[in-house]
């Protein structure tokens, strides 16, 4: 194992802990550190690396089902997921495993005896992990929009003991928890060092994207501004480096899932070309700008992501690809819709989303336009993350909530608000004897 969980070693190594006792699991800061390896590699699951990114892709609009796509691509393609769908729960299901996973490293860690100071940043990279799926788990399932609503996701902060149903927080209270776990982190977390693995920064960057979509928008502003400021991420060169790099000397990537050459076949990169392909108006969009071949490819008449076509891993071409949780370019951004929302300063908002701009050799933006400024964000995220993992879709929400955006102009299928989040998935709510609360509407 690692001496220290920032030390980078075959990703293969990242697999999930499975059967340990809970006495014998961790009891020593080796331990610890082997069960969060664990966690990582929980996350570096099907569901979470590949299913998930694509059928939010789908939400969006930036994707439409592809050949091996099935009644499920096209349930979330029209936003009309039926809460007893298999994939909706395994998606559900995997979140809540790497939380279990977290919630022992960081009670079971506290409790050790130790001057290693290893004991607090181990404890720091859990409680992101704990922090990111929380938010994950909020933003689809929860009306993440809305500080006042009761309909949170279900919390842990315990390791499961027991079979007992828990009621589901309200959103503040989900939010509570998901800041005070990213403060811990910003604290203990170790600094940077490669992007497998939570770090102070990473931490830092999550935080901002949280605020952001809290409407703390000044405080989103302020903190992803740190991140840009306070290095050592770069914009890449070119956007197309971001594709090729992918997990080998990055500069851009804050935190993303790692893959290997004997391990992760047949995964991301077969699936985002047969189930999840660019859709129509993503590549209509997509036309015109420079991006255009970094994004997107074609094989004979079909159009392909080429942000995940021909991947390799020291020079062997692989189906396999990583999933980008955080990058720069999405810091820039969220920095620039926050400086919008949170005062008329458009110059420095025009600097954030220039950089992108500049970087993809598109003309710069002169908007001094509070509405129309907003919009050219929205669209400029597409451009840099579209038909990724679905970051267009907790737009579309957004904007609807805070600026009447009509999300039927560009998803028809949402024709209620209850549309803006997923269901429960079936087993959770039926299960629980009417403890856990089904979503309006499902």
């Amino acid at each position: 194992m690692l001496t220290a969980s920032c030390e980078l070693v075959e990703v293969s190594k990242i697999e999930p802990v499975n059967q340990l006792g809970e006495d014998q699991a961790i009891t020593t800061v080796n331990q610890a550190q082997s069960v969060l390896y664990g966690t990582y590699g929980q996350i570096k699951t099907f569901a979470l690396q590949t299913t998930s990114p694509g059928l939010y892709a789908l939400l969006g609009g930036t994707m439409t089902p592809g050949t091996s796509g099935g009644t499920t691509e096209a349930s979330f393609r029209d936003n009309n997921v039926d809460p007893q769908n298999a994939t909706l729960a395994g998606i559900y299901s995997q979140w809540y495993k790497v939380l279990n996973n977290a919630n022992h490293i960081i009670e079971k860690t506290d409790l050790i005896a130790t001057t290693d100071p290893r004991k607090q940043s181990l404890i720091g990279e859990a409680k992101f992990i704990r922090a990111l799926a929380h938010f994950y788990l909020l933003r689809a399932f929860g009306q993440f929009y809305d500080l006042n609503s009761t309909y949170g996701i279900v919390l842990k902060d315990k390791p499961v003991q027991s079979a007992e149903p828990q009621p589901r927080a309200t959103v503040k209270e989900c939010y509570d928890l998901i800041n005070a776990d990213l403060d811990y982190a910003i604290a203990n977390a170790p600094s940077f060092k490669n992007t497998f693995y939570a770090s102070k920064q990473a931490a830092m960057a999550l935080k901002a994207k949280v605020l952001l979509y809290m409407k703390k928008y000044s405080e989103a502003a302020a903190l992803s501004g740190q991140v840009i400021a306070g290095g050592p991420f770069q914009l890449e060169t070119a956007y197309g480096d971001i594709f090729t790099k992918k997990i080998l000397n990055t500069k851009e990537v804050l935190f993303q899932i790692p893959y290997d050459d004997k391990n992760d076949r047949n995964n991301k990169a077969f699936v985002f070309r047969s189930s999840y392909l660019p859709s129509p108006a993503y590549v209509a969009l997509m036309t015109g700008d420079k991006r255009y071949a970094a994004a997107i490819t074609t094989s004979g008449t079909a159009i392909r992501n080429n942000k995940y076509n021909g991947t390799t891993f020291n020079g062997q071409t692989l189906t396999a690809d990583t999933e980008y949780f955080l990058r720069l370019d999405e810091i820039y951004l969220i920095q620039a819709e926050a400086i919008v929302r949170s005062s008329s300063d458009f110059e420095n908002a025009r600097k954030a989303i220039n950089a992108i701009r500049n970087r993809a050799g598109m003309p710069l933006i002169t908007s001094n336009n509070k509405a129309e400024l907003l919009e050219l964000i929205r669209i400029e995220k597409i451009l840099e993350l579209g038909a990724e993992s679905g970051e267009e879709w907790f737009d579309l929400v957004r904007y609807a909530i805070e600026d009447n955006f009509d999300i039927k102009s560009v998803k028809p299928g949402v024709t209620t608000k209850d549309k803006y989040i997923l269901p429960i998935p079936f087993n959770s709510v039926n299960l629980s004897n009417g403890v856990v609360i089904q979503n309006p509407n499902y």
